[in-house]
């Protein structure tokens, strides 16, 4: 069988999965979950580039993870884990690592931005009607906004053109096929069902790799490139807006009690709102929730079990801490504090 982008990124997000979670947990992270559980999945175990990435539906989860056992590359009971064969699929570099979930959407909103923004240009310059690519209401309203303040179009166009033409040059002939013929202009940009029976590839798949080839690109523009200022404003924060609420109060003095009574808070959602601030803020006073010895002690046990497991952390603890301890511990561990 041969194995599509799809699967392989399927696979490469189970095999970091450690043997650890459901596949329920794999298809929330796939989601973009913004739950507790699955940004703390997503930190814990290295799959924050995946995040959000692929929004199958569950019929199409459970079917690509039939395929995938069907084949004997992979075994659902508990958890999901890879067999030795399916190792054997996902040797080398992942491919997970180049979809840029970690980046909460920057990629696809930019692209968003840059597509219409062709199109848009082109017609008007030619003076013809056409049906905007993208329907994202924002992005249209941006694009409306934007355009007011471009005063000669045509050298817009040529700069622009000349920027996506030296960075399209430093791509594989496939990426670059795969973003030009989803640029529009005078003609709608082809379509991923089209491009797929032109490329001979599943459309999810296709999906994935066009992702991929867009941040290359993106990659290959200087710093100070016309396309790139076209997401100078977009969001890149990984907390989630109530998560970062709390963490301005902290900053602002006042005490995790305070916080909560003045928000509404439940005791779990503060707590994990904590985890979530410990997880992406650059300093965080962890030594008011634990010691310096337990610290240790949860970091010892993680790196000696090779686990993210809460309840297999708690079980080998000679000190006593509660699932919220170690939660906050790990979360700053794998920020590297």
């Amino acid at each position: 069988m041969e194995q599509t982008v799809l699967q392989r990124i399927v696979m490469e997000a189970i095999v970091r999965l450690r043997n650890e979670r459901t596949d329920r947990s794999l298809f929330h992270l796939l989601q973009g979950k913004r739950s507790a559980t699955s940004l703390q999945d997503a930190h814990f175990y290295n799959l924050e580039a995946v995040f959000g990435m692929l929004p199958l539906k569950i019929k199409r989860f459970e079917q690509v993870l039939q395929e995938l056992e069907q084949a004997g590359w992979i075994q659902r009971e508990q958890t999901l884990m890879v067999t030795e064969a399916g190792r054997k699929q996902v040797d080398g570099p992942f491919l997970l690592d180049d979809l840029g979930g970690e980046l909460r959407g920057y990629p696809l909103h930019l692209w968003k931005r840059t597509s219409l923004l062709i199109q848009t240009v082109v017609c008007l310059e030619q003076q013809i009607f056409f049906v905007p690519i993208q329907q994202d209401s924002a992005v249209k309203d941006w694009v409306r906004q934007y355009i007011k303040r471009v005063p000669e179009r045509s050298h817009w166009l040529t700069h622009a053109h000349a920027e996506l033409e030296s960075a399209l040059s430093e791509l594989t002939e496939r990426e670059a096929v795969l973003l030009s013929y989803r640029l529009s202009g005078q003609k709608t940009g082809l379509s991923f069902p089209q491009l797929s029976v032109r490329l001979n590839t599943d459309p999810l798949s296709l999906q994935l790799e066009f992702i991929m080839a867009w941040r290359k690109c993106l990659r290959k523009l200087p710093e100070n490139s016309l396309i790139l200022s076209l997401g100078q404003d977009i969001e890149q924060t990984k907390m989630t807006q109530s998560a970062q609420k709390t963490w301005e109060l902290l900053k602002n003095g006042y005490s995790v009690p305070q916080i909560a009574q003045q928000r509404h808070l439940k005791k779990s959602t503060m707590e994990d709102h904590l985890v979530e601030i410990a997880m992406y803020a650059s300093v965080f006073p962890i030594e008011q929730f634990v010691g310096d010895a337990q610290y240790q002690e949860v970091i010892t046990i993680s790196d000696q079990l090779q686990t993210f497991s809460l309840k297999r952390i708690k079980q080998a603890l000679k000190q006593e801490l509660d699932y919220f301890q170690i939660r906050i511990i790990l979360a700053r561990k794998v920020a590297g504090s």
